[in-house]
């Protein structure tokens, strides 16, 4: 019925995303900064506000549940390739120094961004918001480093190879493994009536990540040596994604993390790397901008007006910046490295990116945010995206002139695609 109005948003979406994305890539900063600014130039900050008639006979409402669901599912395959480039053997390699720098890059912000909720809550919490799980999604909120936004960023300053960097790579995997951990939880606050439901909910969400770890990954690692057939093989793949998704769907902590529970366990074979690529390259042009474009739809940058609001996006943007900076900073300048480098980690830590609007949709969508702390948070992840490209020549680390492919060889190498632990059979 409305195939012909998801098309011509489909359309709309992809040059917006590509005209931003290539502006963003102009100015020196990351190509996700163009698709966050695409979706909020479709929606009410922007054309809504100029041309609010424009903007409903692009995006009628009947539409949006749809173009939600096509988003949803763009960002399923994005987790589920997110957790294919997890190099558990990297992070094991460099275990000690980014434990320490990891908890104290979680704890600061997530302290920091907790007391900051303590005052928010009466103001701005959401509809369906009680105090505890207002206050655990916004230290959540402040404790993200955005992992894949993070590889893209060192490889264009060149640091994939410092220590710097991989301990900035390290810490970033292990911070976003404790930050779904942690949104989980959050979910199953929210979703159990008690806490008989609150103890269910835990109870299944370990049980399920047990039978992924103990049963299906032995099955996938079988299933690899054994299926000549590439076809059947990424059968099997999207099958268990799909299933795993369904499965953390319906235990009630979100598809998201079967999706990347899924890709952490899926052996690294040169065979399936191939198909992951090809995943992305469909995925990362077509669905994953449409929840760009939808967190868009719902952000309402026009509600922030006057000194007190602006104020306090101001406030939530520093708690932000000195929570993650600090927290990456101080452990690495305690263990007797120089503050270059120290402060080097912490600008790095600090990249945000789509991680961090995640977690923002899933908070509004089960009514913990209010629209107008919802559009703050956004502006946050915004800013403390485009921080990192501008603060780093400052630091002495320069943009790489290296071609796009060239970057995007030494990115498979660095997250670890084909390469982890278990060696590549082709």
């Amino acid at each position: 019925m409305y195939t012909g109005q998801i098309l011509l948003q489909l359309i709309v979406i992809l040059l917006a995303v590509q005209l931003f994305g290539y502006l963003s890539k102009w100015v020196g900063v990351q190509w996700v900064i163009g698709e966050i600014l695409a979706g909020l130039v479709l929606g009410p900050s922007l054309l809504g506000g100029i041309f609010p008639g424009v903007e409903a006979l692009l995006f009628p409402t009947a539409t949006l549940p749809m173009l939600q669901t096509l988003g949803d599912i763009g960002l399923i395959l994005y987790m589920f390739s997110l957790g294919t480039r997890l190099d558990v053997q990297l992070m094991l390699r460099h275990s000690k120094q980014a434990a320490i720098v990891s908890a104290c890059g979680i704890l600061l912000p997530f302290a920091s961004g907790s007391i900051l909720a303590y005052f928010l809550y009466p103001y701005f919490a959401g509809p369906r918001a009680a105090f505890v799980p207002f206050v655990l999604l916004m230290g959540t909120a402040m404790s993200i480093t955005a992992f894949p936004v993070l590889a893209r960023l060192l490889a264009e300053k060149r640091m994939l190879g410092t220590k710097v960097g991989m301990l900035a790579l390290t810490c970033a995997s292990v911070d976003d493994v404790v930050a779904w951990c942690l949104l989980a939880f959050v979910v199953a606050t929210i979703h159990a009536h008690d806490f008989t439901s609150i103890f269910l909910i835990v109870g299944l969400t370990v049980a399920f990540i047990g039978v992924m770890l103990l049963v299906v990954r032995p099955l996938l690692k079988y299933a690899v040596q054994r299926v000549s057939s590439p076809h059947l093989l990424l059968a099997i793949n999207m099958g268990v994604l799909l299933l795993a998704s369904f499965s953390t769907n319906a235990i009630g902590i979100h598809p998201i993390f079967g999706a990347f529970l899924t890709g952490v366990i899926v052996p690294r074979k040169v065979r399936f790397v191939g198909q992951v690529r090809s995943l992305d390259q469909v995925n990362n042009l077509l669905f994953l901008p449409l929840f760009f474009v939808f967190s868009g739809l719902r952000t309402q940058i026009g509600l922030i007006q006057g000194p007190a609001l602006l104020g306090i996006c101001a406030l939530i943007l520093g708690v932000a910046c000195l929570g993650k900076i600090l927290g990456g900073a101080l452990p690495v300048a305690f263990s007797g490295e120089s503050w270059h480098t120290a402060i080097s980690l912490g600008v790095l830590m600090n990249t945000r990116g789509l991680v961090e609007l995640i977690v923002l949709n899933i908070g509004y969508e089960l009514g913990i945010l209010s629209p107008t702390l919802f559009a703050m948070l956004v502006i946050m992840a915004l800013v403390t995206t485009m921080m990192a490209s501008p603060l780093l020549p400052l630091l002495g680390y320069r943009t790489s002139l290296m071609p796009t492919e060239t970057i995007s060889e030494q990115l498979d190498g660095a997250m670890a695609l084909g390469v982890s632990g278990e060696g590549a059979d082709e």
